[in-house]
């Protein structure tokens, strides 16, 4: 499950993904009107991919935000009716809250000196780096009781949100290290180095706890990385660099599907998205791949492709949900990449949980938790 930090974190990660696997140096910033030229599209352009926006899809207001949510980092688990936050607190500390998305009820849990959280592996981790120069926190939280039951430390800088491993495992990391650890005892189980000249924004492990993904910012001369590893041990099995991905202004999300992972990430203001093969990497939807060196994306078209300020992504019931922070809200073919079908909503989407056994997802944004019924067709 993904994290979120209010309105911010849309705007805050961005990934460039690359067309294939060999490493290409970035030109110069892009300009801030892009030549016609950069127009031009592939076959897998997201413009021959697209379905027009169809009838209104029911939804409803599930629980309405105050304004200390706002800021706060969240994360939903809609299978159990659950809004989990940390809320800012006194003297700079976060205070962990359990919302009840039916009742609104909430219980109060341990209080934190950072401020990420995420839901993996059927536990809470809070996440973060306490004080510049010193090494990550990663704690394990209880879902239950909110309480913390182990605190680990993870050498780097401020680190993704951990990534569900295999076999009641957890894979996190910071700066170029990455760590497979036990839920149950905090063991190391094992580990992997990303390359020199990477710095990690963001980890995705597949739907069968096999394939691990990493996405990296690339430091000199700019740009992103995406790599690809066995969940087990930590065997580097791909990596992707260049293409588009050079255009990323500093970092990526990642959504892992059975056939590959989806990447989007932020280029400025504006943002690209697209869908990577499972071993090779190589651009199966999105992401033009005929832009020549020179040449700058073009975005902010409005699509699940191409948009302004932020989009999110999930996995789950046999489709890849997208969101854009311009309201729309995608069902899209995971091994495709073509959407099934779309809808534009009036709130302004910052994250998507989806429930495949209510048939509906959940979706936070401006104005609270929102239930979305898509229609029948997003459902294989």
């Amino acid at each position: 499950m993904a994290m979120f930090k209010g309105p911010a974190a849309a705007l805050a990660c961005a990934i460039a993904v690359a067309a294939c696997g060999a490493d290409v140096a970035a030109p110069d910033r892009p300009p801030a009107s892009p030549p016609a030229a950069a127009t031009a599209t592939s076959q897998a352009s997201p413009r021959s991919a697209l379905a027009a926006v169809g009838a209104p899809w029911p939804q409803r207001v599930i629980l309405r935000e105050d304004a200390a949510l706002q800021d706060a980092s969240q994360v939903l688990d809609p299978a159990a009716g659950v809004l989990y936050a940390l809320a800012p607190g006194a003297s700079g500390s976060y205070v962990l809250q359990a919302i009840d998305l039916h009742t609104g009820r909430v219980r109060r849990g341990a209080s934190y000196r950072v401020s990420g959280l995420a839901l993996a592996a059927g536990y809470l981790w809070v996440y973060g780096q306490a004080k510049a120069g010193r090494p990550s926190v990663l704690d394990e939280t209880s879902p239950r009781t909110l309480a913390t039951i182990r605190s680990l430390s993870v050498p780097g800088n401020d680190e993704p949100a951990p990534a569900a491993g295999p076999a009641g495992s957890v894979w996190a990391g910071a700066g170029r290290t990455l760590l497979r650890v036990s839920v149950r005892t905090g063991a190391v189980l094992a580990r992997a180095v990303l390359p020199p000249g990477l710095e990690l924004t963001a980890l995705a492990a597949s739907p069968d706890a096999t394939t691990l993904y990493a996405a990296a910012a690339q430091l000199n001369p700019g740009g992103a990385v995406v790599l690809e590893y066995t969940a087990s041990t930590g065997r580097r099995l791909a990596q992707a660099a260049g293409g588009a991905l050079k255009w990323s202004a500093g970092g990526a999300l990642l959504t892992a599907l059975p056939a590959g992972v989806w990447v989007w990430f932020r280029t400025g203001m504006l943002g690209l998205s697209g869908l990577l093969s499972k071993r090779s990497l190589n651009v199966v939807a999105g992401l033009s791949t005929t832009l020549d060196a020179g040449e700058s994306p073009a975005t902010g078209i409005g699509t699940i492709y191409d948009w302004a300020m932020g989009s999110s992504a999930a996995y789950a019931g046999g489709a890849l949900w997208v969101t854009t922070n311009g309201g729309l809200v995608a069902c899209v073919n995971p091994a495709t990449g073509r959407v099934r079908n779309q809808e534009r909503v009036t709130s302004q989407p910052i994250e998507v949980a989806p429930d495949p056994a209510a048939r509906q997802i959940v979706v936070v944004g401006d104005t609270g938790v929102v239930a979305i019924t898509p229609p029948r067709d997003c459902w294989p």
